[in-house]
């Protein structure tokens, strides 16, 4: 049987990626590029050596990545000015942004990329440009100009003058820096326009598999817990030789829904394959160390964190830093709170400035200012329900309605208290069956009941005062405890207060 020509292997590599079938279609591209070289054709081996690259890297796989990308530039090196010169530059300046935090490259790539395009009419390149300039514009804080830059280098991609892989390489460059910036409206509206690209195409390929990693992202933000517990596992799975950053973040994503309702078992094996595949696991995983009274490890490891990452990737780290640390060290925890203002004042999307004035409050209530740490939380809670932050808007609800409680408006307290209680019982907790006449349980699996007592210690209660509270036996509260204890996997009252704080259980104030 004859081997196939390197068009035929173009097209079969060409078929088995928009199958999905991404490892078989990598493949085919190694062969046809061994074949080309061959066959002596330079332009198009660089191309094939170039989109291995991106795809290697999507992968997870930068070492193997640079190694494709070594062997396209070897090849361009030695060929006059090309189309191929334009994708090199293109995936030259997002490994700098990407890898290194530095947008300098990718501003300096998208002039020459312009001027390529001109000369060499490709739309492709314009797009590129267009890509490197907004992506470095916004992290270098002009995020107007960089969101309207991003805006147009979509155009040929609608326009379907840049091959799909690229294309959707660019949606996911854009999107993920808007999760990045905390952007959620706009990363919404982007995903839409990737669901709309997308169902153009095909619903085969991996794109499809992103698109619903991102919904899933916002069905969480906004409390639909249990589609992300049914259907992202799978879809980490499925991405996890194809696209590891985003499987990486679709089991990050299902950590924190774990974390958030208790079940720190589940939670840590998500954020052990998010680790796996080379994504994030903070600072989810430093926040269940503190769900168990640990927070000295759960600083440390924020700290950590922190050292390793550029000033972009510190911002997400700063509020959940802040929280541990504004009632030890109010001192402290403003120095994280500054530094998380500059970012919001810097980048200027509304996700920073929600977690800002957030952190802001803390810091203001821990110094003993219960007035003006009011007016950051109100500020943040109108932040929080414009992006549709539920679990984080139930939050700064029960912050409220401790400073209000410091002001001695104890009718405002109970509101805010019930208006967090509201937030959080639509919050993952799902529905009871019709007729059943039964209550879901609440974070970690507490009963009302036991979230009644653990409320009453959050508010430093006495057994003695429980009781006479709750109108029950001490008896009663000791077994109350001893259950609440088991479930949420604690051994002392002061981590059983810390893991309700984090789980946002309102106080019960015991008389």
């Amino acid at each position: 049987m004859s081997q196939p020509g390197s068009t035929e292997l173009a097209e079969l590599a060409r078929s088995r990626w928009w199958l999905g079938e991404l490892q078989q279609s990598m493949a085919l591209s190694e062969q046809l590029f061994a074949r080309l070289e061959r066959e002596r054709k330079p332009h198009e081996a660089a191309r094939t050596a170039l989109t291995l690259a991106l795809q290697w890297g999507t992968r997870g796989d930068l070492a193997v990545s640079a190694a494709w990308l070594g062997r396209a530039r070897r090849l361009l090196d030695t060929l006059p000015e090309s189309v191929e010169h334009g994708y090199l530059l293109c995936v030259e300046g997002n490994d700098a942004m990407n890898l290194d935090g530095d947008p300098g490259p990718a501003l300096a790539g998208s002039v020459r990329l312009r001027e390529l395009a001109g000369r060499l009419e490709a739309p492709e390149l314009a797009s590129f440009a267009g890509v490197l300039s907004g992506l470095g514009s916004i992290r270098t804080g002009d995020a107007a100009t960089g969101f309207r830059e991003l805006d147009e280098a979509m155009l040929p991609v609608l326009a379907g003058q840049v091959p799909a892989e690229w294309g959707g390489d660019i949606y996911c460059s854009v999107i993920h820096l808007c999760h990045e910036t905390a952007d959620y409206a706009r990363m919404r509206a982007w995903t839409d326009a990737l669901a709309r690209w997308c169902a153009e195409l095909s619903r085969t390929f991996m794109f499809s598999a992103i698109v619903r990693v991102h919904q899933l992202q916002f069905l969480s933000a906004e409390g639909a817990w249990d589609a992300v517990e049914q259907d992202m596992a799978a879809l980490g799975e499925r991405l996890r030789y194809a696209h590891a950053w985003i499987a990486g973040d679709a089991y990050y994503e299902l950590g924190e829904v774990r974390r958030r309702q208790g079940d720190r078992e589940g939670a840590g094996r998500a954020f052990g394959f998010a680790r796996a595949l080379g994504g994030d696991a903070e600072p989810g995983s430093a926040l269940l160390l503190a769900d168990t009274g640990r927070s000295d490890e759960a600083l440390a490891a924020l700290r950590a964190a922190m050292a390793e990452r550029g000033p972009l990737g510190r911002v997400r780290l700063l509020l959940p830093a802040v929280e541990l640390l504004a009632e030890r060290s109010p001192a402290a925890a403003a120095v994280y709170c500054d530094e998380l203002e500059a970012a919001a004042a810097f980048y200027g999307t509304a996700g920073f400035k929600a977690w800002a004035r957030h952190a802001r409050g803390i810091v203001l209530a821990a110094e003993g200012h219960p007035a003006t740490a009011a007016e950051e939380f109100e500020a943040a809670a109108a932040l929080y329900r414009s992006q549709r932050l539920r679990y984080e808007l139930a939050a700064v609800h029960q912050r409220l309605a401790a400073v209000r409680a410091a002001l001695g408006d104890l009718g405002t307290a109970d509101a805010e208290r019930a208006t967090a209680a509201a937030i959080r019982a639509r919050l993952g907790t799902g529905t009871a069956s019709a007729g059943s006449g039964s209550q879901a349980p609440g974070p970690g699996g507490l009963t009302p009941r036991e979230l009644e007592v653990i409320g009453c210690v959050l508010a430093g209660a006495s057994n003695r005062r429980i009781a006479e509270a709750l109108s029950i036996s001490e008896k009663t509260v000791g077994r109350h405890l001893a259950n609440i204890f088991a479930k949420i996997d604690v051994e002392s009252r002061t981590a059983a207060a810390a893991w309700a704080r984090r789980h946002g259980v309102p106080e019960v104030h015991a008389g």
